[in-house]
């Protein structure tokens, strides 16, 4: 029996938003789809006429309807499964507590590195007798120090040796850890609209209306309707989804693994609600 290699794809955004911060988003599939993925979106993309990085940032009223053909070949693999793509987010009533200086100075890390270890669902990936499970990670350009990035990739391929996964067959290689350009990884460059438009639902962006202007510009308008389109190609998915809120594990934990799409609403293990870092008015029932 062979052995398995997957990739995991990952990347960030706010770190610090109005509502919620600390965005983490990830996708992973087989190490031997990834080619065959890649072609088609590129092929798709080539068609579509987006001849450069496909980014939630560049959405705007003139090419809003090409993403959203393009983000609906990036669903069908996610429905039928060959990508799952999880997102991460913290909110900011739920304040920590008890944290010391070196939580504060590596939060950043140390939820980064909560978001690898949990949220795919490792622990229950699809181990066989005598069959060994690798993992290659793939983050995109991590902003910070060489130092730090390189101590983080330490940590993470200390994952298997974790106590939780001693019993598991396990393998995350050094060699297989490296951040690396969006510009060149199309699935990277899916998730980073997926991830976008969550973070921009949650912080309120598509509702933002300039200052001193009446309505909602232009390009904030495209991004809510490309919103509304992740939004109902997750729903075909996970029925009665909430933006909002973690995705339930119906059949236990090893949800965590089988799942198309998960989120992930991460919540200190000692924390005070402050309501007063909330929205200020009653929100609307998020979609």
């Amino acid at each position: 029996m062979s052995d398995k290699h997957y990739i995991i794809y990952a990347d960030e955004s706010d770190k610090k938003g109005d509502y919620f911060s600390n965005f983490f988003g990830g996708v992973i599939l087989a190490a031997s789809d990834q080619k065959k993925i890649s072609d088609e979106l590129n092929i798709e993309k080539l068609r579509l006429g987006l001849n450069h990085e496909v980014k939630w940032q560049n959405v705007d009223a003139s090419n809003w309807d090409r993403y959203a053909e393009f983000i609906r070949l990036y669903f069908s693999f996610v429905a039928a499964s060959r990508l799952k793509v999880r997102v991460m987010f913290t909110q900011n009533m739920r304040v920590p507590q008890n944290l010391e200086q070196r939580h504060r100075d590596d939060q950043y890390f140390l939820l980064y590195y909560q978001f690898i270890k949990h949220a795919f669902g490792l622990l229950y990936a699809d181990f066989g007798p005598d069959q060994e499970v690798f993992v290659s990670i793939l983050p995109d350009k991590i902003p910070d120090t060489k130092e730090k990035v390189e101590r983080f990739k330490d940590y993470l391929c200390r994952i298997p040796s974790s106590a939780r996964f001693r019993h598991t067959k396990l393998y995350i290689p050094r060699s297989g850890i490296g951040d690396v350009d969006s510009k060149e990884h199309v699935i990277l460059q899916g998730l980073d609209l997926i991830l976008g438009s969550m973070c921009s639902r949650l912080n309120e962006k598509l509702t933002a209306k300039p200052p001193g202007k009446k309505v909602r510009g232009k390009r904030t308008r495209a991004k809510e309707k490309l919103y509304k389109v992740i939004n109902k190609e997750i729903r075909s998915i996970y029925p009665g989804f909430n933006v909002g809120v973690g995705t339930a594990c119906h059949y236990g934990p090893s949800d965590r693994w089988t799942h198309p799409y998960r989120h992930w609403l991460f919540m200190p293990t000692n924390y005070e609600m402050d309501r007063a870092l909330g929205k200020k008015a009653a929100p609307r029932k998020p979609t």
